[in-house]
């Protein structure tokens, strides 16, 4: 009809409809973007055969309720054979014990390790390369998380550590019958064995600062493995088992006495 005007409410109603169809087209092409992104994203990586050789572990977390740490010395066989050397304090229970066990693969990049007879069994997660990378402890009980690294020469020597190292220690402080979480870091210098160092320390809400110097002393008996002594600026000794990087970046260490259970890992 020449010179009428749209009623302003069928104008609103097809406004809404152009405005409907040109959000739900660009809808459509968002959705079918996701769809690509994800069709692409999803697929999974394959992982080459887990490799045998030797590898450190350092895990830490609880069991039954009772904090627990743990350094691994293991050597994986092409057979499936598992041997190694266990370093572990629960609670106040100090322990080092050889074990043997097996492994086998779960997944393109999974695998299950099952040690000794006491039922420890971890599942484990591959690099692409077949080196393991992360593992849980999923015994009876645990919850424990373990983080793997390859050991390729195993002739370390304390001064294998000399120059400047980074660490991150956390584990837990008992006081009347009560463990409490704590962490700390620490910058620390070392020289053939001998090493200083300042730590920042995080507690119950709190923090405090603390220097430190002690020694490393290698086991000759059994590679990359040494006691670690260290003594803070109040005169208190601690004492650790240490596992030495064979790339030389670093060791793990465990507290291995007194109230204190703590687990650290260090790197360049």
């Amino acid at each position: 009809m020449a010179g009428s005007r749209l009623n302003p409410l069928v104008m609103v109603s097809l406004i809404g409809l152009i405005g409907s169809s040109s959000f739900a087209a660009e809808g459509d092409r968002r959705n079918q973007v996701l769809l690509t992104a994800q069709a692409t994203t999803s697929t999974p990586q394959e992982c080459k055969t887990p490799k045998p050789g030797d590898y450190l572990v350092v895990a830490q977390g609880s069991k039954r309720g009772i904090p627990l740490g743990r350094l691994l010395k293991e050597n994986w066989s092409a057979d499936g054979e598992v041997k190694g050397t266990r370093f572990e304090r629960e609670g106040q229970v100090y322990t080092q014990t050889s074990y043997k066990g097996k492994w086998q693969r779960l997944s393109s990049c999974g695998v299950l390790v099952e040690r000794g007879t006491t039922g420890e069994r971890s599942e484990v997660i591959l690099y692409g390369n077949g080196s393991p990378r992360v593992g849980l402890d999923t015994s009876h009980g645990g919850v424990v998380n373990e983080t793997w690294i390859s050991q390729s020469v195993l002739n370390c020597r304390e001064k294998d550590l000399n120059g400047t190292l980074v660490n991150v220690q956390q584990g837990f402080d008992l006081k009347s019958g009560i463990w409490h979480p704590n962490a700390m870091i620490k910058r620390e210098t070392w020289i053939n064995g001998g090493v200083a160092g300042i730590a920042i320390i995080a507690n119950g809400g709190k923090s405090q600062v603390s220097a430190y110097q002690g020694r490393l002393i290698m086991d000759p008996d059994a590679s990359c493995i040494g006691r670690l002594r260290l003594q803070d600026a109040k005169g208190i000794t601690y004492v650790y088992v240490a596992i030495l990087r064979s790339d030389r970046k670093g060791y793990a260490y465990l507290q291995t006495q007194g109230s204190k259970l703590n687990v650290g890992l260090s790197s360049r």
